[in-house]
């Protein structure tokens, strides 16, 4: 009975974080649709771009911080000289990472061919600026994610539906990019206010040495880190390469639905999970093993759900989207496939390799990431000169699919 009430309390934790990752996703959900209607296929094209290239330059700044740092300052929460030290040497590092992501955007705003999108990647940077400051990797190595959770819900509720205010046409799209980039600006600046109320940490001293061991430890991470987003963030910067912004636009616009529906239901259910599961896998592997199981059945229903939605209800979305749209229906129907990649391999690699993996099995589980980075790069540079947005498509159904593949491929040996 004791198992079986700590699963209820894990099904809980999973509404509740529903409830409160659903906001966070739900606030943008609604938002969404708004721009990609007022703006047109290609001011939207421009966002879309532009947020691309924020994520890969987060991608620098965040530097594998969120889970070195964080894992750190929990073993150091109670020594307050060593929790110091650790926090300003992270800022410090993250402070000079973003020197050098400003760098990267500058010299890709020289490239001709990304000309149009200037003026909104730089509005954009607002988001990595933000982002920087964040604090994710102390409150989350302190035992206060909870509390990440509500900044960003406060953050996004307060700021996106401004733009149902400022934005009424194409012409604002340059303000619709300031007000996403104004979530994270405010959400960093809520979290600074609380960090200095409850004085968690103190800057001391700048030490060198210490800045340089934080980025060391950091840096496998990174390049972890790095391999993924080369198929979650690059296939919208080669496609502002070689295609118009509108097009850019019908890709982002159907990417960006078919990730909010998919996150909203996975990522809830894997954060309450996966300590629920970590645990069984040393007191109780065999449960462990059966409650993967039952998740993974769950996740697939769920995303099948989001499969039939999208593809069967796309010409109703493409509808209300209006005319700068119709030609998407085909990328609706290619990306619907994903979520049922995103989802069984998702389960399969976090609560079964993760979870319940030895060591062996979590450097497989990255080598499965550089691999799919570069199955991305092959694919998405051999069909997108010739394919365009469906080849962009094809290519990451592609490179779901071999992620989902060589996940299970993987945790055969430990959930059957």
């Amino acid at each position: 009975m004791a198992e079986e009430g700590s699963v209820k309390r894990e099904i809980k934790d999973v509404f509740y974080l529903i409830a409160l990752q659903g906001l966070n996703y739900i606030a943008p959900l609604l938002v969404l649709p708004y721009l990609m209607k007022v703006l047109g296929a290609e001011k939207f094209g421009y966002i879309g771009f532009s947020l691309s290239v924020s994520q890969y330059l987060m991608l620098i700044v965040d530097f594998g911080f969120n889970l070195s740092a964080t894992k750190r300052i929990a073993l150091a929460k109670d020594n307050r000289d060593e929790l110091n030290k650790i926090f300003t040497s992270t800022l410090y590092a993250k402070i000079a990472l973003l020197g050098v992501s400003f760098i990267v955007l500058v010299l890709l705003a020289c490239i001709s061919r990304f000309a149009e999108y200037r003026q909104t990647m730089f509005v954009m940077f607002f988001m990595v600026v933000g982002n920087a400051f964040s604090f994710v990797w102390l409150f989350q190595g302190l035992g206060k994610i909870r509390v990440v959770s509500i900044v960003n819900m406060i953050a996004k509720l307060s700021v996106l539906p401004l733009t149902f205010i400022f934005v009424k046409n194409s012409s604002d799209y340059l303000v619709a990019a300031l007000l996403q980039s104004l979530v994270a600006v405010v959400a960093t600046i809520i979290s600074i206010g609380f960090i200095w109320h409850e004085k968690w940490v103190s800057i001391v001293a700048f030490i060198k040495k210490d800045i340089l061991f934080e980025l060391k430890e950091s840096f496998p991470i990174f390049l972890s880190s790095a391999a993924t987003s080369i198929y979650t963030a690059s296939f919208v910067v080669v496609l502002g390469y070689f295609c118009t912004p509108a097009e850019v636009g019908q890709y982002s616009a159907v990417d960006r639905i078919m990730r909010a529906l998919c996150w909203l239901i996975f990522i809830p259910v894997s954060q309450a999970f996966y300590p629920k599961v970590a645990l069984l896998g040393l007191k109780n592997r065999r449960k462990g093993i059966d409650l993967v199981l039952k998740i993974l059945v769950f996740i697939l229903f769920c995303m099948l759900i989001v499969f039939v939605g999208m593809f069967f209800l796309s010409p109703y979305i493409i509808a209300f989207l209006g005319k700068d749209y119709q030609n998407s229906l085909l990328l609706f129907k290619i990306m619907a496939f994903v979520p049922i990649f995103v989802g069984v391999g998702g389960i399969v690699a976090q609560l079964g390799i993760l979870a319940l993996g030895n060591k062996d099995d979590k450097k497989n589980y990255q080598r499965v990431y550089f691999i799919a980075g570069g199955v991305a790069l092959i694919s998405v540079f051999a069909s997108i000169p010739y394919l365009g947005t469906v080849g962009a498509a094809i290519s990451l159904l592609i490179t779901e699919a071999v992620v989902c593949g060589l996940m299970f491929w993987l945790g055969r040996k430990i959930l059957f």
